[in-house]
């Protein structure tokens, strides 16, 4: 197992909502923080100069109590 399948399998869900600070947020759903490594080495990567940057938030949060929060939410 790799850190990609661990992370990946952290993920949840994932919905697309009407921003608050920009016209559209990403809100990801982890079952725990191995999730942030998806969103900040590889979704934070693909965003970064693909032109989207002034048109989308994201947030990721945990959901659950499965693990000792090291983390509530992160914002890219």
């Amino acid at each position: 197992m790799t850190i990609h399948s661990v992370s990946a399998s952290a993920i949840e869900k994932i919905r697309i909502e009407k921003g608050e600070l920009k016209p559209v947020r990403i809100v990801v759903l982890m079952n725990n923080s191995a999730g942030i490594f998806q969103i900040d080495e590889l979704l934070k990567n693909k965003l970064e100069g693909s032109g989207l940057e002034p048109y989308l938030e994201v947030e990721a949060m945990i959901e659950g109590e499965t693990e000792k929060k090291l983390i509530h939410k992160f914002r890219i």
